[in-house]
């Protein structure tokens, strides 16, 4: 039997990030033994034009059974993505120095596209590890919710079974500490409860994987 295979894609440096804990958990998490699962991390560039093609190409050379997004935020907690819409608007400029004001994703796409990981229930399995941890239902109009939205539209559009979803984490307390006194009061997460928050993740999705009906060929 064929293990799942779990992409986990996380964004690498940008101007909020300059080392991005995204990009750190890869890391971390590809030190680690699987058993259960197969474990693929990429480290993704900031870059809104590149993006889809990204996306398209790890799609094709993996072909997982499972895409993990992950990028950082200012929340105190761990928050898995419910829905990522079809806007890209932020001020903030990508690693690339672009901006985007009020622009579609996908020109004529759909309004938004629902996350299919099990959110809930990994949510609960971070929580009660002790793990602060909720579902959220706004990833943002920057490349966080960019990901979201177009891993699912390109997974609909070809007719795959891939379950897709994006999971935002807290900053580590390095990064913080590195900031202007006006934002020292930032949350943060420790880089190795972080790494633990998102195996916890894997783990779940591993079982919601293995409990789906096998394909027809």
């Amino acid at each position: 039997m064929q293990l799942p295979r779990i992409l986990v894609a996380g964004y690498g440096a940008w101007a909020k990030a300059e080392i991005n804990p995204a990009a750190q958990v890869v890391g971390e998490l590809g030190k680690r033994d699987w058993t259960g699962c197969e474990v693929i991390g990429h480290v993704m560039p900031v870059h809104s034009d590149d993006l889809s093609k990204s996306i398209e190409t790890l799609l094709d050379t993996h072909q997982p059974d499972a895409w993990v997004g992950i990028g950082v935020s200012g929340a105190a907690i761990i928050q898995t993505e419910m829905v990522g819409v079809n806007w890209l608007h932020f001020d903030v400029p990508d690693a690339s120095g672009a901006h985007r004001n009020l622009a579609p994703i996908v020109s004529g796409g759909p309004v938004a596209y629902n996350a299919t990981l099990p959110n809930a229930e990994m949510v609960e399995a971070m929580n009660i590890a002790g793990i602060p941890a909720a579902v959220s239902f706004s990833a943002g109009t920057h490349l966080c919710n960019q990901m979201l939205y177009t891993t699912a539209h390109v997974i609909e559009k070809r007719g795959l079974q891939t379950l897709t979803g994006f999971i935002h984490v807290p900053q580590t307390p390095a990064n913080v500490a590195q900031m202007q006194d006006r934002k020292r009061q930032s949350a943060s997460m420790s880089l190795a409860v972080t790494t633990d928050a998102i195996a916890i993740c894997i783990e779940t999705l591993t079982a919601a994987l293995t409990a789906r009906p096998a394909q027809a060929v």
